[in-house]
């Protein structure tokens, strides 16, 4: 097991927004060209992607991983529930070196304390080498933990207002700037410097939002 390593930057990413607004397309394309990534997909939406090895068994997600201790490998694990995303967690947290990235989290998190595996992957994960990519639909309902600890925040186009607040609040931004936001439209915040850009998936161009 690699001993961790505390000058590891933490560069977590966190993603939210309605369905069809970009979000996993930002994350297929972040990604791309990571050797070693771990997916926890309830929808079955990574499978298919270049390179994916698709995996909805516990017992066969721990055998590939084991073969796989040193190696590149991309898995996409097709399961739902709070127990098979804490079963995750500790398989992406124990492989380390990786991408870990987690879908749909409002669906296995609450706004409370994280579930134990998870909670440990986020705080402890950057030590040895793993990056976090979280996405939900609906941030107001979602772990808070990932959000606090994240490194860059997207926001795409959220329907709700009280999902709008709830991010908004995070980034310092206008609600109304988030009400704006069209599909492949969106704002980000990045904590080191704690900007705030505007652009479009696909679009190289970005503005700077001022509050």
């Amino acid at each position: 097991m690699n001993k961790a390593n505390t000058s590891l930057k933490a560069e977590h990413i966190y993603i939210c927004g309605n369905t069809g607004t970009g979000k996993s397309s930002r994350i297929k394309e972040k990604i791309k060209t990571a050797p070693r990534v771990l997916v926890f997909d309830p929808d079955d939406e990574y499978s298919e992607s270049s390179g994916f090895v698709r995996i909805d068994s516990a017992r066969e997600l721990i055998k590939i991983l084991s073969e796989h201790q040193n190696k590149s490998l991309k898995v996409a694990f097709v399961a739902e529930g709070i127990k098979a995303f804490e079963f995750w967690a500790n398989c992406a947290f124990n492989w380390r070196n990786c991408v870990a990235v987690a879908e749909e989290i409002a669906d296995v998190t609450t706004p409370s304390k994280a579930p134990p595996a998870w909670g440990r992957l986020i705080r402890r994960g950057r030590k040895y080498g793993i990056l976090i990519c979280a996405v939900t639909q609906r941030p107001a309902e979602a772990d808070k933990t990932i959000l606090c600890n994240a490194a860059i925040i997207r926001v795409c186009a959220l329907g709700r207002n009280a999902d709008r607040e709830a991010i908004a609040k995070e980034v310092n931004c206008f609600v109304s700037d988030i009400s704006q936001l069209k599909p492949l439209d969106w704002i980000e915040f990045r904590r080191a410097d704690l900007s705030l850009k505007r652009g479009r998936l696909g679009e190289k161009r970005e503005t700077t939002l001022t509050k």
